[in-house]
């Protein structure tokens, strides 16, 4: 009985402890980034959604505009810090057209309609897509929806005021790929039958959710969407350029730095090639613009 008693401790023990030096246990941490490391690059990016806790500590303002409009919006150091919370690269990302219905899709292009219109004494170029839902601008029987084009944040919101059409509804999405999206000349809420609220600012979208209606607030009689893409990249370039400084400097009310051609594969990404889904629109069918 003793050398039973004896026996399973004296073979035993050596081998528990042998195993715990060849297989030391490892922290949560430890096996999170081993499993991480195991898994295809495409699925951690994939599972990693947008959360509440990437806007915190982001600092929101309001801004008073050339009409006494109130505007929100995050602000610049908000926007980097958001930036690089959620930026993803263009080949993990889905892209969806901001207008499913295409069989009456017209485009106006980038720089060239009413390249210079006159505002008073002033003028100021289109740098942006127009695109029109409904046969001669008139406004939709039923409400054509705007979607957003990519996952993202809203990082700006501005309101039309009821009595005037002098501001524009118009939102911005900071998408993940790093691109501003704005969608200007929104419909108000009293232009359609239970109106899509516009989103306000911080609220996560995912691609094909939606942002608002089709309208025609703002400096138009035309029901349309004005789609502008923006980019850091370009904001750099055109605040070294004397020629953009002094045009925003005239038009203080207009959004100017870092626009690009939305049929611009190289400079706005995807989104040009979801554009080209429209009928007539074609990869750098448009020039930039030029002052």
């Amino acid at each position: 009985m003793k050398i039973c008693n004896i026996l399973p401790r004296k073979i035993i023990l050596p081998i528990l402890t042998a195993s715990a030096i060849a297989f030391p246990v490892k922290t949560a941490e430890e096996c999170a980034a081993r499993m991480a490391s195991d898994i295809p690059i495409s699925m951690v990016y994939n599972s990693n959604k947008i959360q509440p806790r990437d806007l915190d500590g982001l600092k929101i303002v309001a801004d008073t505009n050339f009409e006494g409009g109130i505007s929100h919006r995050f602000d610049d150091e908000s926007i980097q810090k958001l930036k690089k919370r959620i930026l993803m690269p263009d080949s993990l990302l889905e892209y969806k057209l901001p207008i499913e219905n295409t069989s009456n899709v017209y485009l106006e292009p980038f720089g060239y309609f009413f390249a210079n219109r006159p505002y008073g004494n002033k003028t100021r170029p289109h740098l942006g897509l127009d695109i029109f839902a409904s046969q001669f601008s008139r406004k939709p029987k039923k409400p054509v929806l705007i979607k957003a084009p990519v996952d993202g944040v809203i990082i700006s919101n501005k309101r039309a005021r009821e009595s005037d059409n002098s501001i524009s509804n118009c939102v911005v999405l900071l998408g993940r790929d790093g691109r501003r999206y704005a969608f200007d000349h929104m419909a108000r809420p009293n232009d359609y039958k239970d109106s899509v609220p516009m989103p306000t600012v911080g609220t996560i979208m995912k691609a094909g959710d939606s942002i608002g209606y089709v309208g025609s607030t703002g400096e138009t009689a035309m029901w349309h969407l004005h789609l502008t893409v923006m980019t850091d990249e370009e904001a750099e370039a055109q605040n070294a350029s004397d020629a953009w400084r002094n045009l925003a400097s005239r038009i203080k009310y207009c959004e100017l730095r870092g626009q690009v051609n939305p049929l611009d594969r190289e400079k706005a990404g995807p989104i040009a090639d979801s554009l080209c889904k429209y009928g007539g629109a074609k990869p750098g069918a448009v020039g930039e613009f030029k002052l």
